[in-house]
Order: structure tokens, then sequence, then C-alpha cells
């Protein structure tokens, strides 16, 4: 291991190259301080590899520290180690050593024969061949090829989710901007139609509102192919950091520091297409921090929406939708709390918090034979929408007369119009909602009434409900001569 000592560079120069790596201290003068401290401890002979952890453990354990900036300080951090008569340990150069902060464009661009083989495996669709060549480390996994494509950009348009994750995970840059023609990982991933990639990517820090050559985003390239589930997806996205600076206003210097699992939790509630009150209620029964943060958790919910229309920019899709989420916690945490309170006063049944917003759910899907649409849903969402609290909006006066058009109990249903003003009627008609929580990629199907569901999980749940208004459903579609809910099982040509 050597030390820093032996290095023949110039002091001056090594000076420059460190100050500054560091960004997420909480004060001024106690960063500046901190930089001198370490910058004397690297040039007093300190081994570069152990400054190298120590700085990056501090980090780590600060608050604020997001994967982000986790990643663009270390990337600058191993520049450290890029002179001459320096080892850095392996384990710590494994995540770095393929950043592209540390080739030029022309460098990048000029690829070795296992990097050339990493490109073909994921064409030829090996992936865990091209996963174990990215395990050796003999391929920097944002090399690019003529057109400019990394790695990921192929994983993307190959639409090869689990591929795209782990070249996430091993460095690879989710914003590549090196294409011939402008275009990045998003935009292949929103025309290909993969809204899971989408997330993914938008989790690790893509640019929604990159364009390439002609001018275009990547939520309009995915409208004009027609992959609405992915312009949903990218138009109504919410990140960790804005959730974040709502839970921490003076970030690890806030009064009260919540788990992370919360902001992640609030987080997933707000970017997500589907916004189903059973959705939400299933979302909300699986976390236990939103049960010990309950009132912070409406209040970062409350602050997102009133952001929307607030702004500069007024988002009146992203309010609306946000304000189904906000308006759906707090009547699920009401129930909650009713519930409790009657448990407290000799009701004791000895349920949760999770158990009690399940049953929420069930009383939102308490449906009749007779029925067309469940009568609970629809008096809840019809219910929400009227207390939209923006009555200038255009978008909601639009929803309100389509709704009013439409007599109680007949279709289509409140969630149905509200999704057509929201994602699009194109989206809407082409959607395979889940029966229980409107997830709209559902595949599996009742196999006598043909009812889609998303999951076993989902169908198990609605059950007790759904067995006594199966034959029913299944002589409905009967009348109307359509066994399907999507124009491809029609046969129309």
């Amino acid at each position: 291991m050597g030390h820093v000592t032996e290095m023949a560079i110039d002091k001056s120069a090594h000076q420059k190259k460190f100050v500054g790596t560091i960004s997420v201290e909480p004060s001024v003068n106690a960063q500046r301080l901190r930089r001198e401290q370490q910058q004397h401890q690297l040039l007093d002979g300190q081994n570069t590899g152990e400054l190298i952890q120590q700085i990056f453990d501090e980090l780590n354990a600060q608050h604020s520290s997001t994967g982000r900036i986790l990643e663009r300080n270390g990337r600058a951090l191993f520049k450290i180690a890029d002179h001459p008569g320096t080892e850095t340990p392996c384990h710590l150069m494994d995540k770095m050593i393929n950043q592209k902060d540390n080739f030029t464009l022309k460098e990048l661009k000029n690829q070795t024969d296992e990097e050339k083989q990493l490109f073909q495996l994921i064409n030829e669709d090996k992936i865990e061949e091209a996963e174990e060549l990215v395990r050796s480390g003999k391929v920097r996994v944002n090399s690019l090829d003529n057109s400019g494509m990394n790695a990921l950009d192929h994983a993307c348009f190959k639409g090869k989710e689990a591929l795209v994750e782990f070249l996430l995970e091993n460095g690879s840059d989710s914003d590549n901007r090196a294409h011939s023609d402008g275009y990045t990982s998003l935009m292949f991933a929103a025309l290909a139609g993969n809204g899971r990639i989408c997330q993914l990517l938008l989790d690790a820090g893509a640019n929604a509102h990159a364009q390439n050559n002609i001018g275009k985003t990547a939520s309009e390239l995915a409208a004009f192919v027609g992959q609405h589930e992915c312009v949903s997806i990218i138009s109504n996205y919410i990140s960790l950091s804005d959730v974040d600076s709502i839970l921490h206003p003076q970030g690890a210097d806030s009064a009260v520091i919540y788990p992370p699992e919360l902001a992640k939790f609030i987080q997933r509630l707000t970017r997500t297409h589907a916004f189903h009150p059973v959705k939400l209620t299933f979302d909300a029964s699986e976390n236990a921090a939103v049960w010990r943060h309950v009132k912070k958790t409406v209040f970062t919910l409350d602050t997102l929406f009133e952001k929307q229309l607030r702004s500069k920019k007024p988002n009146e899709v992203l309010s609306l939708k946000l304000w189904v989420v906000l308006n759906t916690f707090r009547e699920l945490t009401k129930f909650v709390d009713y519930r409790l309170k009657r448990s407290a006063d000799g009701d004791n049944s000895g349920d949760g918090q999770p158990n009690l917003a399940l049953q929420f759910a069930k009383k939102l899907l308490q449906d009749e034979p007779t029925h067309r649409i469940r009568y609970n849903e629809e008096r809840f969402v019809r219910q929400t929408l009227a207390a939209f609290p923006y009555k200038q909006s255009m978008l909601w006066q639009t929803l309100g007369r389509n709704i009013s058009n439409v007599s109680f109990g007949e279709p289509p249903s409140a969630f149905v119009l509200l999704c057509q003003t929201l994602l699009g009627a194109r989206f809407v008609q082409t959607a395979n909602f889940c029966r229980t929580c409107a997830v709209p990629s559902a595949k599996k199907r009742c196999k006598d009434c043909k009812t889609f569901y998303c999951s076993v999980e989902c169908q198990r749940f609605d059950w007790g409900v759904h067995k006594k208004c199966c034959e029913a459903i299944k002589q409905r579609n009967l009348d109307q001569n359509c066994t399907a809910t999507n124009f491809e099982e029609l046969n129309i040509s």
C-alpha cells in the first residue's frame, strides 16, 4: 500500500485537486476547517485508502447525504487516488472505477474488447453473462459505443429491468448525454414502454426535462408512441429530495430526524400513477413508520399538494392526483383512530393499525350482484373530488362536469373518469385495471367472469365479495357481447 509522501506531484496542484470535494457539511466554517485537516493528513503521509474510507464513512453517517450526494462526492474523493505511487484498496474502487467523471468522452468511446463484448451480450439478451462480465471488473460500465450509447442505454431500450437495476447499482450513469441524437436512458425506456425502468431511472437521478436534438422530452416521446403509462410516471414524478426537504427543512440540523423509510413511503405514495384509494391503503398498511408519524405524513402530503398550484408553473394534473392521495390518507387515519378508540372503550378486537387499515379497504370494496359499480368506492371518490379546495382549476371543473353527467351507480365510475382526466382516455381504454386496487397493468383473470387482478393477493382479498358477484358480472359481460376489457382481445381488425 503506497503512501502520499511518495507521490511525485506538485503540492499546490494536489491541494487544488482535493479542496472542494466535500459538500454536505452543515457549517461552511466547519467544512473549510475539516477540509484543511483532511488535506494536511493526506499530505503528511496518511494512507490514501484509509482516508478515503474515513471520509466516505463520515458522509454516509450524515442524514442529509442521499445516495446521489454520496456517489458524487465519492467520485471526487476517488480522484485522490489517481496519482502515481498510490494503491487504493479494491473494495473501495469497485463501485467507482467505472464512473464517467474519471474519463474523457474520447476515452469512454475507446472501447476494449471486453467492453465491446458487454454490448454484444446485452443485445443478444445474455443478461447473466453480461452481469458476470461487469462483476469481473474488466469493463467500464459507462463506456460508449460509436453512437454514444452506454450499456444502460442499451438495457433500457431492450426493456431489461433486472439488468438496468444491476447497472445502476454498479455506477452506470442514469443521465448519459453522449448519444449522437441527444437521446437519454429515460427516453429509451419511455419508447420501450417500460414504466418500471422509468421509475428506476428517475430514482437514480435521470433528468425528466432533458431534450433530444429535435427538442422532445422523454414524456413527449412516450406520448407520441402511445406509451401512456410512461407518460404518467415521468410527468407525475416527485423526487425523494423534494419529500426530504419538507421532512427536514434544516437538513441534518432539523429539530426532529425522521426515519428514511418514512420519506421513501411518502415518495412512493406521491410518485405513482396507481392512486386508487385501496392501493394507497395497501401501501400504508405495509409501512410501520407511517403509523408512528401520522401527523408529519399528513403535513408533508399537504405541503406537496399546495406547492403544485402555488408555484410559478402550476401543475393541475399532479395537484389533483395529490389531493386524492392526501384525502385518502386523511380518511384512512380517521377510520383507524375511530376503531382504536372503540377498542379502548371495550370493543377490544386486538387488531393493530395495519389490520384496521385493511378493514377500511374492505369497506370500500363492498359490492352487490345487482350493482354495476362499487357504491362505497364511488361515493368516496365523488366526495373526495367535491372537497377539492381550488375550485378555479379548469381541470377540476371539466372533471366535475363529466361526473355530474353520470347518474350515481352507473358506469363509468368516478375513478375511471378521474383516470381519463389525469392519464388520458387512450390509457384507460388500453389498461387492464385490477378489480381490487386498480393497478393498470393487471394480467391475472377470474376464470369465470374474466375480471382482471394484478396478483393472487388482490384476488384473495376481494374473494369474499367477488364470489357472490361473479356470476352477475359474467352475465353482464355476455349481455354486452364483451368478455374482455381491452381491444386486442376483442379481435377487432
